[in-house]
């Protein structure tokens, strides 16, 4: 029998004011980065939510100029 795989890492998923507190920034703010495409987010249950890795990632990107 072939070895399984690990289950998926668990994604952490954070509100829209979680995201902006993280970031540091307003939730307007927050609300243009993802209408610009910055920030991609997912929606459950029709509210929008932030991947945490997601943050993290743009955080990254910014620090290399990106």
């Amino acid at each position: 029998m072939a070895p399984q795989s690990p289950p998926p890492k668990p994604t952490r998923l954070l509100t829209p004011s979680e995201a902006a507190a993280f970031l540091s920034v307003s939730l307007r703010t927050l609300t243009r980065l993802t209408a610009a495409g910055a920030l991609p987010h997912v929606r459950v249950g029709g509210q929008r939510r932030y991947e945490f890795e997601a943050l993290l990632t743009y955080v990254a990107r910014q620090r290399r100029g990106g």
